[in-house]
């Protein structure tokens, strides 16, 4: 009697238990439609131009820096550019003008400043000879042979003081006396000859510096030039070539996309739960993700909790939500351990469920798994 009243106790154990496990299995918070998703980075045109054949295929893995495609035009705007070399032959023309014009005025200064010293050597030769004579007349008139009144000797005498004094002047290069300039009207040629050739190197000068910055213009510009005719776009992050949006060999327009890259730097999962279960979800909260066919468990957090009005978030995702999806609470988890894994860092699409309570059979999960 006691062991049959055993058996009834202990199978009534087991149905209560079996009960309680099937309700809290059913009861733990868990996700439907969760799927790993991206964020799509849409890489797109710096120029207007031809798409290169060069360009990835659909599903091929990039790194961030790898060439994605490419662009040219072989009639991209060169108008600036010519125009820059326009002015630049203007200048170098102006630049041999004015360069012939000193050579010119140089010459002849030289040509003025020779007569002028020939005039000048002269000049002194003459006063040189009209000074001795006159000393030589003084001395006659002191008492020499020949005797002279005293008005004669005192007109000698001032005479040969006069001279000496032009003479002393005439050494320095000024010339005094009776009808004559301070200087010649070679040497004041030579002068106004000197101040134009200066303005002429002046200009000159300045010429050479316009060239040279019109030369750094035309520089910059050709490389404008080329940035614009040809450009080689490259990933701006790792990932896998998502979408095409244009055939090697249509025209593109600057600005525009043409290829959508998925980042698989910073993949994670989006999924929805029931409105219970997302009442008692928090930011931060620790999750338990496993994939669905492999059975792999990863841990995670919650990341977002953008409930039901989270479609317009799903415009720049490389997976879209199910019908199902949008009738329920949204929910971004994050992952760390996708990064990790190499096989599962770009595994947009793959499936699973995700679990934010502990359940009563997850210890006999884990001894499969």
């Amino acid at each position: 009697m006691s062991m049959r009243f055993s058996r009834v106790v202990i199978g009534a154990l087991l149905i209560c238990g079996a009960i309680w496990v099937i309700v809290m299995e059913q009861m733990a918070g868990a996700s439907a439609d969760a799927v790993v998703n991206a964020q799509i980075v849409n890489v797109t045109s710096p120029i207007a131009g031809f798409l290169g054949p060069d360009a990835r295929a659909l599903g091929e893995a990039v790194a961030k820096g790898d060439q994605v495609f490419s662009v040219s035009d072989d009639a991209s705007d060169g108008v600036r550019l010519d125009d820059l070399k326009l002015e630049y032959d203007l200048a170098v023309v102006r630049q041999g003008v004015l360069e012939a014009k000193l050579r010119a005025v140089e010459a002849k200064r030289a040509d003025v400043v020779k007569r002028s010293e020939t005039y000048l050597a002269a000049r002194l030769d003459e006063l040189e000879i009209r000074l001795a004579e006159a000393q030589e007349r003084l001395t006659l008139l002191s008492g020499g042979e020949v005797a002279g009144d005293t008005e004669a000797r005192s007109r000698a005498r001032e005479e040969a003081a006069t001279l000496n004094v032009i003479l002393e002047a005439a050494k320095k290069g000024v010339y005094t006396g009776n009808s004559y300039n301070d200087a010649p009207y070679s040497e004041q040629v030579a002068i106004s000859l000197g101040d134009e050739a200066t303005l002429l190197q002046t200009e000159l000068d300045a010429t050479a510096k316009e060239i040279a910055a019109i030369m750094r213009r035309i520089d910059q510009e050709k490389i404008r030039v080329i940035r614009l005719s040809r450009s080689n776009v490259t990933a701006p992050v790792q990932g896998v070539v998502w979408e095409k949006l244009t055939v090697p060999g249509s025209y593109v327009v600057r600005g525009q996309p043409v290829v959508r890259l998925v980042d698989c730097s910073a993949a994670f999962v989006t999924l929805s739960v029931t409105q219970p279960v997302f009442n008692r979800l928090r930011p931060g909260a620790v999750v338990t993700f496993r994939f669905d066919g492999s059975g792999e468990t990863m841990e995670g957090t919650v990341a977002r909790l953008a409930g039901t009005s989270a479609s317009s978030f799903y415009d720049s995702l490389a997976v879209a939500p199910s019908e199902r999806h949008l009738q329920r609470a949204d929910v971004l988890i994050n992952l760390p351990g996708l990064a990790k894994d190499p096989e599962l860092r770009c595994a947009i699409g793959h499936t699973g469920r995700a679990f934010f309570e502990t359940r009563p059979l997850d210890w006999l999960r884990g001894m499969f798994l």
